[in-house]
């Protein structure tokens, strides 16, 4: 009986034994880019040799170059009083949780302090909630979350 079935597989040109439609595929001939010609882009040498020369000419890496003086310094009373406040840096997470868990220095705490520490200790609330309730009990808490 296999036999039989080998024989009408391997003989029979669109028909089959089976009860499964025939499906013909057509492929279409793949496309390859481009080769790229020699030099910059496609182009030949010589043209490039010509281009970087203009460029160079229309290119200003300097701004300052037309400025015929440099910027006068101003005192420090004619800029405003945020510009002085960047030099500072930001309190740490540690001198804020000393101030707003601890009481520490709290005269002189500030609204943008409140907010920063807020923001800084929900943040690590969060990572300490994820290491907790991770899969592997293996991790530690490491003091990372306090630079006291």
């Amino acid at each position: 009986m296999l036999q039989l079935y080998k024989n009408d597989i391997l003989f029979t040109s669109k028909k089959s034994i089976f009860p499964i439609y025939l499906r013909n595929i057509f492929i279409s001939k793949c496309k390859l880019a481009p080769k790229v010609k020699s030099g910059k882009k496609g182009q030949d040498k010589k043209d490039t040799e010509n281009i970087t020369e203009s460029s160079e000419k229309a290119h200003v890496f300097n701004i300052y170059n037309t400025v015929e003086k440099d910027h006068e310094i101003l005192p420090d009373y004619a800029y405003p009083k945020w510009l002085w406040k960047l030099e500072k840096p930001l309190k740490s997470y540690g001198e804020l949780a000393l101030m707003f868990l601890y009481g520490k220095d709290i005269e002189n705490a500030t609204a943008e302090d409140y907010h920063r520490f807020r923001r800084l200790h929900n943040k690590n609330l969060i990572k300490l909630n994820n290491l907790r309730l991770k899969k592997s009990k293996r991790s530690t808490v490491k003091p990372i979350f306090w630079d006291l």
